[in-house]
């Protein structure tokens, strides 16, 4: 009787076991070994999963897009596919912080402009944050929340008192020229003692934000100039005002009643309306230029000829444009001999594109 009721227990564990293998085929793809699916169709064509690598026949039998056209700078860390957040590579000269979601091709012309970038043989780390769905449909690797505009651009980057790298935020529509890390880097040098100069705008082209007519654009023997708005066409933050501004955030954006409005500029006015349609949210920038404002400080801003910049945008469909409209650029593709010798005091420019003392 012993003998058969250790049988019986034997028998029923084993069918356990079957049945448990054979309910993975259909729920969980990595022990899909024998390709089952439920409801038709097949796993997601998508190398978020687990690694497989480029060249591999495995791969090659698969129906997807191909790779990015991507080989790394020599000069680049890149951070390892998978490694869990929050990653941190210290002691690097500069941190690329690029920020994604759904624009594959986006990302691959933006990795593509970087990869032709001179980095002076400086230790450079790109990170690539790719945002999260706000319907939960999202890889186990990425955030553990949908971050939103909000929580790409103001917590990517969270430098001490210590740090000392350059970082660099860029969204996936940009391209970049070949000279924007020294341009940088010759910046920096200038101007980071300022404490009135909170950033590096990257961008060319760009409105005057008091409703100014034409673009903005300083006279042209000032090859760099400030100004009270700043350029989200990919930024340089200055380390401490960076700090000061997010901790400030961090406690004024508690606050359900306060809203970061500054009189007499366009942005205002947009986060108005986007108020009243409930998607204030989508403008991240109208948080830093209260803050600039009530600090008083500039961002550096490019003035080179011909309207070119260390970045172009190319205003396609997403959070900003609705549809895709004509580039703002175009690159710069010569360096300019002018850079090399910055002026101690910028030209300062008003909302409305004005000289003005500071």
């Amino acid at each position: 009787m012993g003998r058969m009721k250790a049988n019986d227990n034997g028998i029923k564990i084993i069918i356990w076991v079957v049945a448990m293998f054979v309910l993975l085929q259909f729920l969980n793809y990595d022990w899909n070994i024998f390709n089952f699916h439920l409801f038709g169709g097949s796993r997601l064509n998508n190398d978020i999963h687990r690694n497989i690598p480029y060249d591999s026949s495995e791969f090659r039998a698969r129906q997807i897009d191909p790779p990015l056209n991507y080989e790394p700078n020599a000069h680049i860390a890149i951070i390892p596919f998978g490694t869990p957040p929050p990653v941190h590579i210290p002691d690097v000269d500069a941190r690329i912080i690029v920020i994604t979601f759904n624009r594959s091709h986006s990302l691959r012309r933006l990795l593509e402009s970087l990869n032709k970038v001179d980095y002076l043989d400086d230790k450079v780390v790109i990170e690539i944050w790719i945002d999260r769905n706000k319907d939960n449909e999202f890889d186990e690797k990425s955030y553990k929340k949908h971050a939103g505009i909000y929580g790409q651009w103001i917590w990517t980057w969270r430098p001490t008192k210590d740090t000392k790298e350059i970082c660099v935020i860029l969204e996936d529509d940009l391209s970049v020229s070949t000279f924007f890390y020294r341009y940088l880097k010759k910046v920096h040098a200038q101007y980071d003692h300022r404490p009135e100069v909170n950033g590096y705008a990257l961008q060319a082209a760009s409105l005057k934000h008091g409703g100014g007519k034409g673009p903005l654009q300083a006279p042209d023997e000032n090859i760099v100039f400030l100004y009270p708005v700043l350029g989200s066409w990919g930024f340089s933050p200055s380390r401490d005002n960076w700090i000061g501004f997010q901790n400030w955030f961090r406690e004024a954006h508690k606050n359900k009643t306060f809203l970061p409005l500054v009189p007499g500029i366009l942005p205002t006015l947009w986060y108005k309306k986007e108020l009243k349609a409930g998607t204030h949210e989508n403008i991240w920038t109208m948080w830093q230029i209260y803050y600039a404002y009530s600090k008083n400080e500039r961002t550096l801003y490019p003035n080179f000829p011909n309207k070119t910049g260390m970045t172009i945008n190319w205003r396609e469909n997403g959070l900003h444009f609705s549809k895709a409209v004509e580039v703002a650029g175009p690159l710069v593709e010569s360096w300019d001999e002018r850079i090399e010798n910055l002026p101690d005091e910028p030209v300062h420019l008003d909302v409305n594109g004005t000289i003005v003392k500071y």
